[in-house]
């Protein structure tokens, strides 16, 4: 059952919590040494919590949406005397006096820590190969990457060793594992929700989301994460606030951007026929296709990059000085490639970045949401550095942030949903971009995707 379900059944008493967190116990301890996906395993707390839950259940059911539900989330986001890695050894054996903010709202709805997940050295990847802690493996095919930076987050949600998570994107790094592993990922708007207690990658890039195996799942738990921080300056009020306000609506007349040229240039056969049967099914939906031009959309990698290596480098510099060796070395080789860009190759970028925005928010004068693949291939082997595309040989780590990057410099809310499997039996994933603050939107037209491609377990771990 998904999330939504499984809050429903406890609140109805038709389960316990501690018959729930056993389950999920159960099954990490079953599946998880073939997908890595937990760093670390919260088995003990997670009883005696389920147990708290279940005594006060029976005295006082209350009204918290997760109460007694077990959630594992990526390890990176700080948890109170729990240890948060962020996937490295700088921070091996580091234990928080205090909650991140995100988990502190989950726990206040009655939410119980499952575990932390396993993810791409200090989130600085799309792989999720980790050389401190293992790579995490797709439940799909366990010799391919569950993708990154929040592999684990997606591995363990698609094998039901979780029943939600949380991760983080920065470039992509919510919604490339989702479509490597055929779930639901949500990068909402920048700021909706709180980064305080989040590891940082890249300040000005970082958002935190929600990862699940169903849309409504989705916005159950942005309702919850989504608001005003003092703890973090960036946040921002919704205007707007119900997410599951339109989910089952009608998409009629909704006007859906493509830009062709962009989107179906140098992608693998399997993935442009399933984002052609994606804008059918849309279309066949009600929705209107309009051929769009995304702008300046080919110096988008370029400027991202000058941007994500300087902040990231800002964040790491002191520990690189300190403790370079125990960096893992394709973290700490980009990370020292940041030093190569100068302050006034930040500011150009940040110039870039503002035409770039200033251009999208034109583009959705024109249309309600934008429609790509999530990324241009399945799911690549564990250690394979490059893919063929279109008789070309491309590198496996940029290629992957194609579709995603240009969403976080611009701070858009963006949906990867799954669409079906390749011959292989490999999930791909179509993705839907929105209007800053269109997270409902995205939403109502995922859960059409959704009704014509539903989530699926992976064979291994139905």
């Amino acid at each position: 059952m998904d999330l939504t379900e499984l809050s429903a059944r406890l609140g109805a008493r038709d389960i316990t919590s501690e018959e729930v967190v056993g389950g999920y116990l159960n099954r990490i301890k079953a599946y998880d040494g073939m997908l890595n996906s937990y760093i670390t395993v919260c088995a003990e707390e997670a009883l005696d919590a389920a147990r708290a839950a279940d005594r006060k259940r029976a005295t006082n059911p209350g009204t918290r949406r997760l109460h007694g539900v077990p959630l594992a989330i990526k390890d990176l986001i700080a948890t109170k005397g729990v240890r948060t890695t962020a996937g490295s050894r700088v921070l091996a054996q580091d234990i928080p006096a205090q909650d991140a903010t995100v988990w502190r709202r989950l726990a206040q709805e009655g939410a119980i820590l499952l575990g932390k997940l396993n993810l791409h050295e200090f989130a600085y990847g799309t792989t999720t190969e980790n050389p401190h802690y293992g790579p995490a493996h797709n439940p799909w095919n366990v010799s391919r990457i569950a993708g990154g930076s929040s592999g684990g987050s997606a591995a363990a949600v698609a094998a039901d060793l979780t029943p939600a998570s949380i991760g983080t994107d920065t470039g992509g790094s919510i919604r490339i594992p989702a479509a490597c592993t055929g779930t639901v990922g949500l990068k909402p708007t920048y700021g909706l929700i709180s980064k305080a207690g989040v590891a940082p990658l890249a300040y000005t890039l970082d958002h935190v989301g929600p990862m699940t195996r169903s849309v409504r799942d989705a916005a159950l738990l942005l309702q919850i994460l989504a608001g005003v921080d003092e703890a973090d300056p960036t946040t921002r009020k919704d205007p707007k606030g119900d997410y599951a306000a339109l989910i089952g609506a009608s998409v009629t007349g909704l006007r859906i951007g493509f830009d062709e040229r962009f989107f179906l240039q140098s992608v693998a056969a399997e993935v442009a026929l399933r984002t052609d049967e994606a804008v059918s099914v849309l279309r066949e939906a009600g929705a209107v296709i309009k051929a769009v031009e995304l702008p300046l959309i080919d110096e988008v990698a370029q400027n991202q990059n000058v941007i994500i290596s300087s902040e990231a480098l800002a964040v790491h510099d002191q520990w690189l000085r300190e403790h370079a060796q125990i960096y893992g070395d394709d973290v700490r080789e980009r990370l020292e490639a940041g030093r190569a860009y100068s302050g006034m190759d930040y500011a150009r970028a940040h110039e870039f970045r503002l035409r770039f925005t200033h251009g999208m928010a034109k583009v959705f004068t024109e249309v309600d949401a934008i429609l790509s693949p999530t990324i241009p291939f399945v799911a690549t082997g564990i250690g394979e550095k490059h893919v063929q595309l279109g008789g070309k040989q491309h590198q496996v780590r940029p290629t992957l942030t194609r579709f995603t990057h240009p969403f976080n410099l611009a701070g858009l809310p963006a949906l990867s949903m799954p669409c079906g499997l390749s011959r292989d039996g490999l999930p791909i994933g179509i993705q839907l971009i929105g209007p800053w603050f269109g997270e409902a939107p995205l939403l109502q037209l995922g859960a059409v995707l959704e009704a014509a491609w539903p989530f699926a377990a992976p064979p291994l771990f139905h």
